[in-house]
């Protein structure tokens, strides 16, 4: 969540609303399941709006969505550590 900056890291629209304490609502999405093995690290998460996590899961193009977030995520990930 902290990584996305208040935008969705699947669609990078803003966040939809904020929560009652003032932050803005993203839903953590595991690209892979942990049920599937997948870590609950950050390389493995993305913060994205309702909608797109309702199309990640539900949508007939989830997989190939979900990729595309895998993608993005490494990308932001990758950049990240060069400047750590």
């Amino acid at each position: 969540l902290e990584r996305s900056s208040g935008k969705c890291e699947a669609c990078d629209r803003p966040a939809p609303f904020e929560t009652r304490n003032g932050r803005p609502y993203l839903e953590v999405h595991h690209i892979v399941p942990v049920s599937e093995g997948g870590a609950d690290r950050p390389t493995n998460v993305a913060a994205v709006c309702p909608n797109c996590h309702a199309r990640v899961t539900h949508g007939d193009d989830a997989k190939p969505y979900n990729d595309t977030i895998q993608k993005k995520i490494s990308a932001k990930e990758a950049s990240l550590g060069e400047i750590l």
